[in-house]
């Protein structure tokens, strides 16, 4: 774990954009230049990294981005590779049945990583939003199949970089393909290569019904490389929140285990403030992050005895104490 428990925090560049939906489809906001972007996040007194999308991001030369980002002491914490937001990834992107749309997103993947090399970033972000199906009798086995195959091809393609695969049990498509922890488990298994990793975005995960905490063991004892995706949500959609507005206890929890298996990371938020403003949901939500991590690391031994303990009267008293003033 790092020194500074500050120092990998980081936001996304989406958060300060238009952001639309399928109701207001010019965005929530107005659109803001580069510059704008940046200069917003850096107001943000926790955050020192941003996390891009290629090709969105990529519009002028890595050089020149990287001299923006230096001169306002932000970093590079991840690039997501985009295989969703364009109607030609509709019915697939690395599953597609058409094999020239197949080439085409294995060949932008294969792209957006030699842009990472020449910024010297080590981490890759997929997320396959529009592979899956939507309707029963898929050919679910040759989805699959090609599943496998490309993210083969696109490993043996990574050379000091670490490919980490989003999971979300639903959306765009009403059925993801990579779904759950266990499914991205089970596909790097099969991939076998160890420059895959897992991105738990906590949102996603608490949609699958997931126990965070478990999560992150499930990851740490594989042996996989993890990332972090970090936001609220009640549960049964993407809600993409303010951290700590809903979850408090499961996000306690959750910092609990990442100290535990002594996740050195970035801490990244995925959140989308339609209707709040960003920089203030940012600065709220990293602030709770670097909140939960502080009552961690000082009650460390106490949590401890208390997980092992088993015992939930044990457990609830204890956090209940360390996060509800007065309570006895």
């Amino acid at each position: 774990m790092s020194k500074q428990l500050d120092e990998k925090y980081g936001v996304g560049l989406w958060i300060f954009g238009r952001l639309l939906d399928r109701f207001v489809a010019e965005g929530y906001k107005s659109d803001r230049t580069l510059d704008e972007k940046l200069n917003m996040i850096s107001s943000i007194p926790l955050a020192h990294g941003v996390e891009l999308s290629y090709p969105a991001d990529f519009q002028i030369p890595p050089e020149d981005l990287f001299k923006k980002l230096s001169s306002l002491n932000l970093e590079i914490s991840a690039v997501d590779i985009d295989l969703f937001s364009k109607p030609k990834w509709q019915k697939g992107s690395i599953t597609s049945k058409d094999e020239s749309i197949r080439r085409d997103a294995i060949n932008l993947v294969k792209e957006g990583i030699d842009r990472v090399r020449k910024l010297n970033v080590r981490s890759v972000i997929l997320w396959l939003g529009q592979d899956g199906h939507d309707y029963l009798f898929a050919n679910h086995r040759e989805k699959w199949r090609l599943l496998i195959d490309g993210l083969k091809e696109i490993s043996d393609y990574l050379e000091k970089e670490t490919l980490y695969l989003e999971y979300k049990h639903k959306e765009p498509r009403t059925h993801a393909i990579i779904s759950n922890v266990g499914k991205t488990l089970h596909i790097i298994d099969r991939v076998g290569s160890d420059k895959l990793g897992v991105t738990i975005d906590t949102g996603h995960a608490l949609m699958a019904d997931e126990n965070l905490a478990e999560s992150v063991y499930l990851v740490s004892d594989s042996g996989t490389p993890l990332m972090l995706h970090l936001n609220d949500a009640y549960g049964y959609w993407d809600d993409d929140m303010i951290l700590g507005s809903i979850n408090i206890l499961k996000f306690l929890e959750f910092f609990y285990a990442l100290d535990e298996v002594n996740y050195d990371g970035w801490y990244d938020l995925d959140i989308f403030p339609y209707r709040e403003d960003p920089v203030k949901a940012c600065d709220q939500s990293l602030r709770m992050i670097h909140y939960f991590r502080k009552i961690v690391r000082e009650n460390k031994e106490d949590l401890r005895k208390a997980v092992e303990s088993d015992d939930p009267h044990e457990s609830l008293d204890l956090v209940w104490k360390l996060i509800l003033k007065g309570f006895r």
